[in-house]
């Protein structure tokens, strides 16, 4: 082999461990944001029931109070 393919197949090789490299951080980097998205998707669905019960709350209070004839 001539020594210019010798040296193109190394810097092929280089550039595949470059790319082997950023694609490993990549894939921490979904991981890490996969977990992000299934706590913040926790956390909304329990801010969404817990303003659910306390417009529940709010509507059962007005009622008992119209119905009391408070209002």
């Amino acid at each position: 082999m001539s020594e210019e393919l010798k040296e193109r197949i190394h810097d092929l090789l280089k550039i595949s461990v470059e790319h082997q490299n950023i694609n490993a951080e990549l894939r921490k980097d979904v991981k890490y944001l996969q977990g992000r998205v299934a706590y913040y998707q926790d956390m909304c669905d329990q801010l969404k029931k817990e303003n659910r019960d306390l417009r529940s709350m709010g509507k059962d209070f007005l009622d008992e109070h119209r119905n009391k004839g408070d209002m």
